[in-house]
């Protein structure tokens, strides 16, 4: 099966330069104007605000795992709770599929939420949907920290 696919797609290769079909603007193609950006020269966030990742909480709330800082974010996890990302990723995954969000009594804008891994182990996520300006990128700051109970 896998060499019939290379043969297919060698020989749609093949068809598609000998017919000049490329990736070339065509000639009506519009040139940006100044001051404005095309979606390709628009960087995302950078530092602290560096989205890893993204998860979806069960209600589907955006949950960015931004690279953060020693107190929120990858950093403060891979430091406080260190995981093989692997891992980490899995449970963050499985806990915010599974598990129902609920308010932190602490502060209204975070939400915990907490699931029994498969080895009886609880794992507890707690993110913001806060969103900050100076992330640049319109998103919430999402994931706080992430551990096993």
């Amino acid at each position: 099966m896998k060499i019939a696919r290379r043969l297919l797609v060698g020989a749609t290769a093949v068809s598609l330069g000998i017919l000049g079909m490329s990736a070339v603007p065509s000639q009506g193609a519009e040139i940006p104007k100044a001051g404005v950006h095309s979606v390709a020269s628009v960087q995302g966030p950078t530092g602290k605000w560096k989205v890893r990742t993204t998860f979806f909480a069960k209600d589907g709330s955006d949950v960015p795992l931004r690279q953060g800082t020693g107190t929120w974010g990858y950093k403060h996890i891979q430091e406080d709770h260190p995981q093989p990302d692997s891992s980490l990723y899995g449970w963050i995954d499985e806990t915010l599929d599974n598990g129902v969000p609920k308010p932190d009594h602490h502060d209204p804008s975070k939400r915990v939420v907490r699931w029994r891994l498969a080895k009886g182990v609880m794992f507890r996520v707690v993110f913001s949907e806060k969103v900050y300006s100076d992330s640049h990128d319109g998103r919430p700051r999402g994931i706080i920290t992430a551990f096993k109970e």
